[in-house]
């Protein structure tokens, strides 16, 4: 009898064992898959610290246009959504009313600037390279209408609500406002007004009044 059961409790403990065993390597893929899951959280949180860059600054109240000198918009302002900056070589922050001056500052100055637009929905700034771009009929300050967005999911459903809204390529934009700028300089030139035009770059009569 004895030597029944001594081969049935070796099977026993054999066993248990096994299961002891199987229990550890669950518990050790557990803490393992937390681990990365935690490091992957950590990863991410790292990448979207480093979109945000420090040099960035918000428009006061009486901020102005570095182009045309005219009004810049606060963030909670309904207009704010078209208000861009730029980090100049030097560290320089400069505002523009809109995109167009942004872009011809560069021109202007003879500079190369990193460029930030508004996201439409959390008016975040983003790099004005890594948005979408899209064309509207909405009243910005200098009547370009074009608003951003950092996710081009969002673009897609601000068009799809809104037939007449479509996609815009950030050099065409750059062609179209140099082509406005080139106009009016010779519109200045015509009238002996160069010097005007290059403090002021684009007419009231494009813009909106400074009072709004």
């Amino acid at each position: 009898m004895k030597k029944l059961w001594i081969p049935a409790l070796a099977i026993l403990l054999l066993l248990g064992a096994c299961g002891a065993e199987k229990t550890q390597v669950k518990e050790a893929e557990s803490k393992q898959g937390e681990a990365t899951t935690t490091s992957e959280i950590k990863d991410t949180s790292v990448q979207i610290a480093s979109l945000v860059d420090p040099r960035l600054q918000e428009p006061k109240e009486d901020t102005v246009c570095e182009m045309c000198n005219m009004k810049v918009y606060m963030k909670d302002h309904e207009m704010g959504m078209f208000s861009t900056q730029a980090i100049k070589e030097d560290g320089t922050v400069t505002f523009y009313d809109d995109i167009g001056c942004l872009l011809n500052a560069e021109v202007a100055n003879e500079e190369k600037n990193e460029k930030f637009v508004r996201d439409y929905n959390t008016k975040a700034w983003a790099k004005v390279e890594d948005v979408t771009i899209v064309k509207t009929e909405l009243k910005s300050p200098m009547n370009w209408g074009y608003i951003y967005f950092s996710e081009k999911a969002d673009a897609d459903k601000y068009i799809a609500e809104n037939p007449k809204a479509y996609v815009e390529e950030l050099h065409k934009i750059k062609e179209d406002a140099l082509e406005r700028r080139k106009k009016k300089m010779q519109e200045k030139e015509a009238n002996g007004d160069v010097e005007s035009m290059q403090m002021e770059e684009m007419s009231q009569e494009q813009g909106h009044d400074n009072n709004h």
